[in-house]
């Protein structure tokens, strides 16, 4: 619903997304990037509201844009709300000597505000997050009637798991840097290191349900990580998930730290990479999305990776099971992948490094599930040795890599397991050439 119109072609439209859920945009709707990063944010709690800025905002941005809502601002006083959420980058930054857009709005209004100094942005469970930078403006901040603005976080919401890893602060293990970031904690070598080396752990967001222990590279010591994550408080460390920004695999540095703890680790498969586009040129509020990607030693992103998340398991696990493989806790397969899975006589299973296509009546071959992912292939492994190919096993092939993305698709290797009759081979063949893919030798 529109609150208010544009008084100019160029000024932006007020629009209400929900019950004290307030849009600030171009045109006569508001885009759905918007829309939907506002539904994020809903509904407002009792006695709040939210202002979420997409419009750009110029030298007399604060200014214009208490004029635009100022008719929202009356109704958000009038109808006792007590603390205003404005997501807009810098609201709470004062520029060329002018007050800030949250200062204004407190002032003029009687409201307190939570506003951001820096990139306001949101993730997609709904929290705020404005990268607080070394050097630079960030962190949300609130705002009340007669009082001195005070920083609160750099996310908001708390999660539950924020104070245990705060009390760890920042130190040093083993010659390893160890601090608190947004996500969790950050471990990287002591000494001298690039600028990103320092920045990038600040920039991920963080999840409300786990932290994450964000290493500068997968060759940080397992007794390091054991040191960090013997000290946090055991459900904070059962719920914590290894992530690298080199993108190099985690499987077997999780093993050697399953080991050591005697308990699960879970370890991101990817390293963190945010989208482009994710928010639109000149906008004022954006998604804090981050997508996990193999990246090659440039650290280019190459493919995103089907499994999310690995859980590796110690040693005492594998000798009672005789089995000691990863298992794929999170993924997000292909969509076509779940015509096979929903197969009455074959199934697929992501694993670390694709995808198993075989038989529902057994499980994928230890070959398939201990493979690491790399960036520059994507595994698809067929059947299962002993046995010859199964007939159901042909549809579903060729319907995957007919819908695979092209930078998927030109990555895939075929491992076939089992008796390879001459028309299995044949097929391989022809398919191969069809699709383009390569096959293991």
């Amino acid at each position: 619903m529109t609150e208010h119109d544009p008084d100019t072609a160029s000024s932006p439209t007020v629009s209400r997304a929900g019950d004290r859920i307030h849009l600030v945009h171009q045109g006569n709707r508001p885009p759905q990037w918007l829309t939907e990063l506002a539904g994020r944010l809903s509904p407002a709690r009792p006695g709040e509201a939210v202002v979420v800025v997409g419009a750009p905002l110029h030298d007399d941005g604060a200014e214009a844009l208490c004029a635009w809502l100022a008719p929202s601002l009356e109704s958000i006083r009038d109808a006792q709300v007590r603390l205003l959420t404005l997501v807009m980058s810098a609201g709470a930054l004062e520029s060329g000597g002018h007050p800030s857009a949250a200062t204004l709005i407190c002032e003029r209004w009687g409201l307190d505000v939570l506003a951001a100094a820096g990139t306001a942005l949101v993730t997609s469970d709904g929290t705020l997050f404005s990268p607080d930078l070394p050097g630079a403006s960030g962190g949300w901040w609130h705002f009340s009637p007669g009082a001195e603005a005070r920083r609160v976080s750099s996310h908001l919401p708390l999660p539950d798991w924020e104070m245990a890893v705060r009390r760890l602060g920042r130190q040093t293990v083993a010659g390893h840097v160890v601090e608190p970031v947004p996500a969790g904690l950050a471990v990287r070598p002591a000494g001298p290191a690039p600028v990103t080396a320092h920045t990038r752990p600040h920039t991920i967001p963080p999840e409300r349900d786990r932290p994450q222990l964000i290493l500068a590279s997968a060759q940080v010591p397992a007794a390091v990580l054991a040191v960090v994550m013997a000290a946090l408080p055991e459900p904070v460390r059962a719920a914590l998930r290894l992530v690298t920004l080199d993108g190099q695999p985690l499987l077997r540095l999780g093993e050697e730290l399953a080991d050591l703890l005697d308990g699960d680790v879970q370890v991101a498969v990817g390293a963190p990479v945010a989208p482009a586009g994710t928010t639109p040129a000149g906008a004022s509020a954006g998604d804090a999305a981050v997508e996990l990607w193999m990246t090659d030693l440039r650290g280019r992103p190459s493919w995103r990776p089907f499994a999310r998340t690995a859980v590796c398991s110690p040693e005492s696990v594998a000798r009672a099971t005789s089995v000691r493989a990863p298992r794929v806790t999170e993924w997000q397969a292909p969509a076509n992948c779940s015509e096979l899975m929903d197969s009455e006589d074959c199934k697929a299973v992501v694993t670390p490094a694709g995808l198993w296509l075989g038989p529902r009546d057994v499980e994928p071959p230890l070959l398939a599930l201990l493979r690491p992912p790399t960036a520059e292939a994507v595994a698809v492994d067929l059947g299962v040795p002993g046995r010859p190919l199964a007939d159901c096993l042909w549809p579903g092939l060729d319907t995957l890599l007919g819908r695979l993305e092209p930078d998927v698709l030109e990555r895939v290797v075929v491992h076939a397991y089992g008796d390879l009759g001459t028309e299995d081979r044949e097929r391989l063949l022809e398919f191969s050439a069809r699709h383009r893919f390569s096959m293991a030798s």
